[in-house]
C-alpha cells in the first residue's frame, strides 16, 4: 500500500529547514487537492507549515509562506483553520521602517529585520489568497479578514512608497486594485492617500522611458476608486474621474502644441521648463491619460453611469487632426517648434488608441437615453453617428506619407471602429479608405523577379570580349527578399486585409472597388498558397494568419449568390484543405446564414478577371493603385553601347490573340530573323538590307517577337531575292 503523499514530503522533503528551501519546487508540484484532504497527516502538515514561517532564516520563513499559500489555494478548509495564525506571522513582515509607522498608525507593525523581496512577494501572495477567497462565509469575513483587510492596505501602502523594485510595485498596486473592489467600504478612509499614490505614477516623467506594466497598475488601481462610495456614490464618482482624466488630457495636448494654431490663434499656455523637457513630460502625461480613460471605462460599477461620448468623440478629433507642418505668420522658438513637431506622431498614434478604447469597450443603453456602462454589450455601435468623421480624418493620415510604425495605429483604429458601429451610408469616406488601405494588402502582390540587365556592345560581346551566359546554378546565390521584413509590414498586411473585408460588407463601396478588392483578395489567396512562412515574414505566425483572414473574406463573397458559389467552390475547397479549415467553411457555404440577396457583397459573375473586361475607372484605378505589376514579368533589358536594340514585349498570356489580316503571315515563333519564304500569292514587301525591328504598320497586328541576343552575331541578315528578275537574260 502506497503511503500518503503528505507523510513521504513531511519525511523526505521537510525534514529540515535546509530539506524544505531545496525541494520547495518539487514539494509544490506535488501537492494536489486530494493530499490535502481530511487525514492524519494534515495536523502535522499545517504545524510544520507554521514551525517554517517561525524560522529565524529568511529562506525557510519563504518557504513557509509558499507551502501556505499552495495549501490555501488548494484547500479551502486548511486555510480557514490556519489563516489566523498565518496572517499574525505574515502582516508583520510587511512593516516599513520606524520612521513611516507614526503617519500611518502602524505601530502594531514594527518589526527589527527588514525581509527580502522574495520574503515580501511570498507574504504578500498569501494575504491575498486569503483575503479574496472565503467570500461566502460571513463568519470567516467578520472574524478574519474585516479586522486586518484595513492593516494590509496600509502596510501595503507605506511599501509602495518606499520599495525600489518595480516588479513589487506592480504586485502591490495590483493586489490592492484585486482587494478594494470585495471591501470597498473598509478602503473608503484611505482614498485620498490612493489617488494620491496612484498619480505619483500617472502624473508623466520626462527624465526616463514610460514603463508600461507600472502605469497600467496605477491606471487600474485608479480606475476602481470610484467603488469606494459606495452603490450611490460610486457613478457620480466614476463620472468625475473621466471629467478629470479629459481635463489632464487637453491640459497636456494644449501644452505640447503652443506653436500651432488653436481656433485660429496661438494658444497662451505658460510653461515655467525648457521645451526639452516640458515637451516629453506632457506627451507622458498625454499616455498616461489615454491608458486611464481606457481603464475607467473597463472597470466594474454596481449601477448605471453616464459616458461623455461627445466629449470623449471631441478629445479623439483633437489629437487625430494634429498637424507637423502648420505655417505661422508670427515669431517662434525653432527649438520648441521642432520638439513639438516630431511628437506629432505619437499623439497620433494616442488618438487611434483612444478609439480603438471607445469602440472595445462594455456599456449599456439605459431607458432615459444616455450610454450607461455595464459589462454586458459593447458602445462601439453608439459611435456610429461620429464614425464618417473618424474615418475622414484617418483616411487623410493615411494618404500621407507615413512610415509603417505610424500607418499600423491607423488602421488598427479603423479595424475597431468598423468592427463595431453600424454600417455607415458615407460611400466618399468608404471609397476613399478603400483606396488608401488597398496598396498596403497589396504589397503580398508585388513580390516580383528584378529584370536583369545584361550590358552588351554594339558587336554583341560584353565589355571584357567575353560572352555573358547564365550559369547553372546560380539561382543558388540569390538572395530572396522577404515580402514583409518587419512585424510591423507584417501586422500592416494583416490589417489591412481585415479592414478590406470590413468595407466589402459596406453597400457604399463602389463596384469598380469591389471588383479590385475582391481580385486582389483571390490573387493573395492564390500567392500565398505558393509561398512558405519564411518568404511572407520572419515570424511564421503571419502566413497562417494572414491566410485564414483573406480565406473568410473570399468565402464571404463568394456566398453572395448561388452562380458564384458553383464558380468558387473548387478554388475555396482546395485552400480550405490546405489549411486545414475546410469544416467551417464548408459549413458556411452549404448553410449560409442570411439569404443571398441580403448579402452586399459583389457576385463572382460580377467580378472583371481579365482585362478585356475591366472598365475603364477600373483600369484606371488599378494603374494609380500600381497594381498593373501583377502581370507576368518584363523580358530582360538590353542595353547596347552604340546601335539602339529595340524588344518587342512578349505575348500576354490573358491577352485575346488578334485575327490576322493576310493568311500568309505565319505564327510569331515563324518570326526570328530568318528569310521570308516565297507564297503563290502576291508576296509580301522584302525588308530592306539593313534590317530594323520596329513596331508594324497600322493596318497590321502587332505581334511579340522574341529576339535572340546570343545569336546575333552568327545569325546575319540574308537578303531578299527577287523571283521576277531578268539578270541572267542581260
Amino acid at each position: 500500500m502506497d503511503s500518503h503523499p503528505l507523510k513521504t514530503l513531511l519525511h523526505h522533503h521537510l525534514a529540515s529547514d535546509a530539506s524544505a528551501v531545496q525541494h520547495v519546487p518539487y514539494t509544490l508540484a506535488s501537492l494536489t487537492p486530494a493530499a490535502l484532504l481530511p487525514s492524519p497527516h494534515s495536523s502535522k502538515w499545517s504545524a510544520r507549515i507554521t514551525s517554517l514561517l517561525h524560522a529565524k532564516t529568511s529562506d525557510a520563513r519563504w518557504a513557509g509562506l509558499c507551502l501556505a499559500q499552495k495549501s490555501a489555494l488548494l484547500s479551502q478548509p486548511v486555510m480557514i483553520e490556519s489563516a489566523q495564525s498565518w496572517i499574525a506571522v505574515a502582516l508583520p513582515l510587511l512593516a516599513v521602517r520606524s520612521l513611516f509607522l507614526p503617519r500611518l498608525n502602524l505601530m502594531y507593525l514594527r518589526t527589527k529585520r527588514k525581509e527580502s523581496p522574495p520574503v515580501l512577494r511570498a507574504a504578500i501572495r498569501l494575504l491575498r489568497v486569503i483575503f479574496t477567497t472565503a467570500t461566502e462565509m460571513p463568519e470567516f469575513q467578520r472574524q478574519v479578514a474585516t479586522p486586518n483587510v484595513a492593516k494590509f492596505t496600509v502596510a501595503l501602502i507605506s511599501l509602495v512608497e518606499t520599495c525600489l523594485d518595480e516588479e513589487l510595485k506592480i504586485l502591490l498596486l495590483s493586489t490592492l486594485t484585486r482587494i478594494i473592489p470585495i471591501y470597498p467600504t473598509l478602503h473608503r478612509p484611505h482614498q485620498p492617500a490612493l489617488t494620491a499614490l496612484c498619480f505619483v505614477y500617472l502624473n508623466g516623467n520626462a527624465c526616463k522611458p514610460p514603463n508600461a506594466k507600472l502605469t497600467t497598475a496605477a491606471s487600474q488601481l485608479y480606475a476602481v476608486l470610484h467603488l469606494t462610495g459606495g452603490k450611490v456614490g460610486a457613478a457620480n464618482l466614476w463620472r468625475k474621474a473621466v471629467d478629470d482624466a479629459l481635463d489632464f488630457g487637453w491640459t497636456a495636448l494644449s501644452s505640447i502644441r503652443t506653436t500651432f494654431l488653436a481656433d485660429g490663434r496661438l494658444p497662451q499656455v505658460q510653461s515655467a521648463s525648457e521645451p526639452i523637457t516640458s515637451v516629453p513630460l506632457n506627451l507622458d502625461r498625454l499616455r498616461c491619460c489615454i491608458v486611464i480613460l481606457g481603464d475607467l471605462f473597463s472597470a466594474p460599477v454596481h449601477r448605471l453611469v453616464q459616458v461623455p461620448l461627445g466629449a470623449l468623440v471631441k478629445f479623439a478629433l483633437a489629437l487625430l487632426t494634429c498637424s507637423k507642418e502648420e505655417k505661422v505668420e508670427t515669431h517662434l522658438d525653432p527649438t520648441t517648434r521642432m520638439m513639438e513637431s516630431l511628437a506629432t506622431p505619437r499623439i497620433w498614434a494616442l488618438s487611434c488608441d483612444l478609439i480603438t478604447a471607445l469602440a472595445n469597450r462594455q456599456v449599456f443603453l439605459g431607458e432615459a437615453g444616455p450610454v450607461h456602462l455595464t459589462t454586458l454589450q459593447s458602445f462601439g455601435s453608439h459611435l456610429t453617428p461620429s464614425a464618417p468623421r473618424i474615418a475622414t480624418c484617418i483616411a487623410f493620415q493615411l494618404e500621407q506619407e507615413l512610415t509603417p510604425s505610424e500607418r499600423l495605429p491607423f488602421l488598427d483604429a479603423l479595424e475597431a471602429l468598423f468592427s463595431r458601429c453600424y454600417t455607415t451610408h458615407a460611400t466618399l469616406v468608404v471609397n476613399r479608405l478603400a483606396k488608401t488601405v488597398l496598396p498596403c494588402a497589396s504589397s503580398v502582390l508585388s513580390q516580383q523577379e528584378e529584370t536583369p540587365v545584361v550590358e552588351l556592345e554594339s558587336n554583341g560581346r560584353s565589355k571584357k570580349g567575353k560572352r555573358v551566359r547564365d550559369f547553372e546554378g546560380d539561382e543558388v546565390f540569390k538572395i530572396r527578399q522577404v515580402v514583409c521584413p518587419t512585424t510591423v509590414d507584417g501586422q500592416i498586411v494583416l490589417r489591412a486585409f481585415a479592414v478590406l473585408q470590413l468595407l466589402l460588407r459596406n453597400g457604399g463601396l463602389s463596384p469598380a472597388l469591389q471588383s479590385i478588392v475582391c481580385r486582389v483578395c483571390l490573387s493573395a489567396l492564390l500567392a500565398l498558397a505558393q509561398m512558405t512562412p519564411a518568404s511572407l515574414s520572419p515570424d511564421v505566425r503571419l502566413h497562417a494568419l494572414l491566410s485564414a483572414t483573406i480565406q473568410k473574406t473570399c468565402v464571404e463573397f463568394a456566398s453572395a449568390s448561388v452562380d458564384g458559389l458553383s464558380k468558387s467552390l473548387g478554388l475555396i475547397v482546395s485552400t480550405c484543405l490546405a489549411a486545414g479549415t475546410l469544416q467551417h467553411e464548408i459549413e458556411y457555404l452549404l448553410h449560409p446564414r442570411l439569404p443571398p440577396l441580403l448579402r452586399t457583397m459583389p457576385g463572382i459573375e460580377a467580378l472583371s478577371l481579365f482585362r478585356t473586361e475591366e472598365s475603364e475607372e477600373e483600369s484606371h484605378l488599378i494603374k494609380s493603385f500600381g497594381l498593373a505589376s501583377v502581370a507576368p514579368s518584363a523580358p530582360p533589358v538590353v542595353r547596347a553601347g552604340s546601335e539602339p536594340v529595340t524588344l518587342l514585349p512578349k505575348r500576354q498570356p490573358t491577352a485575346p490573340a488578334a485575327q490576322p489580316l493576310a493568311p500568309a503571315v505565319e505564327p510569331p515563333a515563324a518570326l526570328i530573323f530568318r528569310p521570308t519564304p516565297p507564297a503563290p500569292k502576291p508576296p509580301l514587301k522584302a525588308p530592306s538590307p539593313a534590317l530594323k525591328v520596329g513596331p508594324a504598320p497600322a493596318e497590321a497586328p502587332t505581334l511579340p517577337v522574341p529576339m535572340d541576343v546570343e545569336g546575333d552575331e552568327t545569325n546575319e541578315d540574308m537578303p531578299s531575292i527577287d523571283l521576277d528578275s531578268d539578270s541572267d537574260s542581260e
